[in-house]
């Protein structure tokens, strides 16, 4: 056969395959392999998201109403909008009222959920076991059963979501319910388990696309709930840290840093501080404000000649505004602290004083610094603002 009759006949059968119309199902199925390579990273994946859910939702609204009495094309109606859809594409299956009982009250729930509507979604799919679910949307009800339960039971909640990681590892719903499970545990003061689900998902999805805003969070949530006040806790988080890039590890162990020497624990800032300036590279910001934090630390923390040689070497410039107005108000402080005042004659110790200062000979020193820290960084904070 001449070459160009085999051309033809090829183009004829790509034609004719281009032309054969996937089912819902099968498209359902696309898109979810296409969030699991959004969960491993891949930006290209993340780009063409979208459009695939425009497609399924337009395959749905396009769906005969005969189509969903199969339970196949119901459960992947129920997958697609669990996955990120539009609630008023399923809105016309449920119109058609065409849907097995069963598929129907998932679908509804699932619809209560995808709306907000917590509450009456609950009284609906709560009750339902996602081990006996079709294996598409076991996962996905897992964990939006968890999102439902965290305002009223969170244990329950994270119970579902350790659930729902096993029932869809790999994906977005394991990425999700890890962050989930992150904050409630934080919540709790679980540190234990913030620390080693941390660390999970740092090994499981550090190049994830939504690694960065959890990171963020993860930071923020640390600080505003004071997980880390000790070294015995630091050094589970600096675990967690060692599977994040330089560049987060440097900024979350910056924000415990700066976060610490509010706390009064001067111990903690300075290995936090010493931590950040090991990732460090060059004489920029980040490097100043290492040194700012770790002189900080040292200074009230019991070496106050290190840390008052250390604040004088740093480059005020390369701070912002309110880190420049925390070194002058540190400076100053420093001055005030070298040496405690003499108590006057005749007047009563303070209570435990003595033991103190038999024990530590900064004790006082620290003691006082601790409270004049915080109104340290109030003014330092008001000063950045301003």
């Amino acid at each position: 056969m001449r070459r160009a009759a085999w051309v033809g006949l090829l183009l004829c059968a790509v034609g004719a395959a281009g032309a054969q119309e996937l089912t819902l199902s099968q498209r359902v199925d696309g898109l979810q392999r296409l969030q699991t390579r959004v969960a491993a990273g891949e930006k290209a994946a993340y780009a063409a998201e979208p459009g695939q859910l425009r497609a399924i939702g337009a395959a749905i609204l396009a769906a005969a109403p005969e189509s969903w009495k199969q339970k196949s094309e119901a459960v992947a109606a129920i997958a697609y909008l669990l996955s990120g859809g539009q609630p008023r594409d399923v809105a016309k299956a449920l119109q058609s009222g065409n849907l097995p009982k069963a598929e129907e009250t998932l679908m509804r729930g699932a619809l209560l959920h995808a709306l907000g509507r917590e509450r009456e979604a609950g009284a609906l799919i709560g009750a339902v076991d996602p081990r006996k679910l079709d294996a598409r949307i076991a996962g996905q009800f897992a964990y939006a059963l968890g999102v439902i339960e965290i305002a009223g039971n969170a244990n329950k909640a994270l119970e579902l979501f350790d659930l729902a990681r096993l029932l869809a590892p790999g994906g977005l719903v394991e990425e999700a319910s890890l962050r989930r499970e992150i904050l409630l545990g934080g919540e709790k003061k679980d540190v234990d388990r913030v620390a080693m689900l941390a660390r999970q998902y740092l090994m499981r999805f550090g190049g994830s696309i939504y690694a960065v805003n959890f990171m963020q969070g993860f930071a923020a949530t640390v600080v505003r709930l004071n997980l880390i006040d000790s070294l015995a806790s630091f050094d589970k988080f600096q675990r967690s840290a060692r599977s994040m890039s330089p560049e987060n590890r440097r900024g979350f162990m910056l924000a415990v840093a700066r976060s610490e020497l509010e706390n009064g624990k001067f111990d903690v800032a300075a290995s936090a501080a010493l931590v950040a300036l090991g990732e460090s590279t060059g004489d920029n910001s980040d490097t100043a404000r290492g040194q700012l934090y770790q002189a900080t630390a040292r200074l009230l923390g019991g070496q106050y000649d290190e840390g008052l040689a250390q604040l004088g070497a740093i480059a005020a410039t390369k701070l912002s505004a309110s880190d420049r107005v925390l070194l002058a108000a540190v400076k100053d402080l420093a001055a005030h602290l070298h040496e405690a005042p003499a108590p006057a004659s005749g007047a009563p110790a303070p209570l435990n004083a003595g033991a103190a200062s038999d024990s530590d000979p900064a004790a006082k020193t620290i003691d006082s610094a601790r409270a004049a820290m915080e109104r340290t960084l109030k003014l330092a904070d008001a000063g950045g603002r301003s």
